[in-house]
């Protein structure tokens, strides 16, 4: 386990494998986001901002001709740049991106803090009523949208901001954190997040308050997240960074933000996006559930009262070859929802079980953009569905019934001939 013993070294030795890491392609990586290396830096893609991240420039770079690259592939794109500038990075840096219109921006402390033991009693300065009342969300989930107004709401700048993190979703290693403090009435009061993933760091994204109690009594619940095995990373000046100080971080260096913004007007919303459960699946579900009158089940069947007007195809009753029938499947119903839905409107692909996300047809899968999110059409073992928020049209794939509903007028009238070519006679119809 790593807890801390002598704290310079350990400092010293998580700051170098940060340092490290830093420039490199991740494994994984947000939903929605378009990653691009140039040589030692990595930029990243929002499509409503962009931001670069490299290690520390070895001598002899040309810093200049290296800055103005990557101004240039943000400005193809309209996006708004974030480049942050490390204490431990070239000293012409900052100079360069300066003479080349970047402004400089805020300037924090980086900070890191150990794991602590999983278990055992609560540590002496635990104080009333913050480890009481500070709670995991999940455990008071019905407040999940007043968690978002007071998080969303709360003065920043925040290292992550909370709807971004909310939207960046997690790796299958990793998870968004979030805890929130009741006040005397019940309700959600304060709110910290966080998000851990494959990296070996825990990344504070803010926290609404700066309360002694309150940081510590968050911090502490991260740090004791020892299945992660990592150590806690935040960035913070002013009062936050003092109560991070007390509650155990180290300062390791600092960070200065530089910001530069092209012409034109940036994208209102990255062109995919991660259906976080508290926020938007759960809710759009729940909708599911009571409009379409769902039952899942392996064997009952059909799962759904068939919306009008609906057709349903069964996806083998046409006994012949089809090569690769689900990305034949998946063509005609993407060509459909383009079709069917208006200019910058999502499509919401949901899973039973699983991940869900939102995205936009017009602006995922063609180069230069991101991948379009979720496995498809075809239910590969699960029930997986497209709609539109407001339920008006979409598919919805039966597993064990291997069939294919298509419901609202717009999208059969894009899909039908191709669908019946395909799979054969509809099995059921209501108009």
């Amino acid at each position: 386990m790593d807890v801390d013993g002598d704290v310079d070294v350990n400092v010293g030795r998580r700051w170098a494998r940060w340092n490290e890491m830093r420039g490199r392609i991740p494994a994984w990586h947000p939903v929605g986001v378009v990653i691009e290396s140039d040589g030692p830096v990595v930029r990243r893609h929002y499509g409503t901002h962009g931001t670069v991240e490299h290690s520390p420039l070895p001598p002899g770079d040309d810093l200049v001709d290296l800055v103005h690259r990557q101004q240039a592939a943000f400005a193809l794109r309209g996006e708004p740049a974030e480049w942050k500038v490390y204490g431990h990075d070239s000293p012409d840096l900052g100079p360069a991106l300066t003479a080349a219109g970047f402004t400089a921006g805020w300037e924090r402390s980086v900070l890191i803090a150990g794991p602590l033991p999983p278990e055992g009693p609560a540590p002496e300065h635990a104080t009333e009523p913050f480890q009481q009342d500070v709670h995991d969300l999940y455990r008071v989930r019905e407040q999940a949208d007043r968690t978002w107004a007071v998080a969303v709401g709360s003065p920043g700048p925040h290292a992550i901001p909370y709807a971004e993190m909310i939207a960046d979703g997690s790796s299958n290693e990793g998870d968004v954190f979030i805890e929130v403090l009741l006040g005397a009435d019940g309700l959600v009061s304060e709110v910290a997040w966080a998000h851990g993933d494959e990296q070996p760091f825990t990344l504070v994204g803010g926290l609404t308050s700066d309360d002694e109690g309150f940081v510590r009594a968050c911090t502490d619940r991260w740090r004791r997240r020892n299945w992660l095995g990592s150590p806690v990373l935040a960035e913070a000046d002013g009062p936050l960074r003092a109560r991070l100080l007390e509650a155990g971080f180290t300062e390791a260096t600092t960070v200065c933000s530089y910001h530069w913004k092209p012409p034109g007007t940036p994208e209102p919303s990255r062109p995919a996006q991660f259906l976080d459960w508290l926020h938007d699946d759960g809710p759009l579900w729940d909708r599911f559930y009571a409009d379409f009158d769902f039952k899942p089940s392996t064997a009952y069947r059909p799962a759904i009262t068939d919306p009008s007007p609906s057709v349903v195809w069964n996806l083998h009753s046409h006994h012949r070859l089809v090569p690769d029938l689900p990305s034949a499947l998946d063509a005609i119903v993407q060509r459909g929802l383009l079709a069917a839905t208006a200019p910058g409107e999502f499509v919401y692909w949901l899973d039973w079980q699983h991940d869900g996300y939102r995205y936009d047809p017009r602006r995922t899968n063609m180069p230069g953009r991101p991948p379009r999110p979720g496995l498809g059409t075809y239910p590969n073992g699960d029930y997986y569905l497209h709609l539109t928020h407001d339920l008006r049209l979409g598919t919805f794939g039966h597993p064990w019934e291997q069939t294919l509903t298509v419901w609202g007028a717009a999208l059969l009238a894009s899909v039908e001939r191709e669908l019946t070519e395909l799979l054969g006679d509809p099995v059921r119809r209501r108009e």
